[in-house]
């Protein structure tokens, strides 16, 4: 039952292009003790469909740009390799921790952009 909600939560993040790794992986590893090798792998084997759905929706509607696509995809694809090398290669504590660095990063990128945002609408009705 928690790996259906889990899977749902992912999905919905996921479908709208946000990441559902965000929610997946912390839920795989924290409340369903998964490890986090494990959590990870699970994650990108649900990308494949959700992101194909998502996808097939986004082209209908002509919302991708595939010259731009096609070059993200080919960076993408070297960096993939690269990091499945590295994970393969880290123990899972090590990983973990990497994994909850990198949202940290994120978190904090997202709070600073939108403390400068709030400021320049601030500063705009002066």
């Amino acid at each position: 039952m928690w790996y259906l909600l889990a899977g749902i939560a992912f999905g919905v993040i996921g479908g709208m292009g946000m990441g559902g790794g965000v929610i997946l992986i912390p839920i795989l590893t924290g409340l369903l003790s998964a490890g986090q090798h494990t959590a990870q792998g699970l994650n990108l084997l649900c990308f494949l469909p959700t992101s194909i759905f998502a996808l097939f929706l986004h082209l209908k509607k002509k919302q991708v740009e595939i010259k731009t696509a096609l070059l993200l995809a080919a960076g993408g694809l070297a960096g993939a390799v690269g990091g499945a090398f590295l994970a393969n290669h880290l123990q899972n504590d090590m990983l973990r921790k990497l994994f909850g660095a990198a949202l940290l990063a994120l978190g904090g990128s997202r709070l600073i952009r939108l403390a400068k945002q709030r400021k320049n609408v601030y500063d705009k009705k002066k």
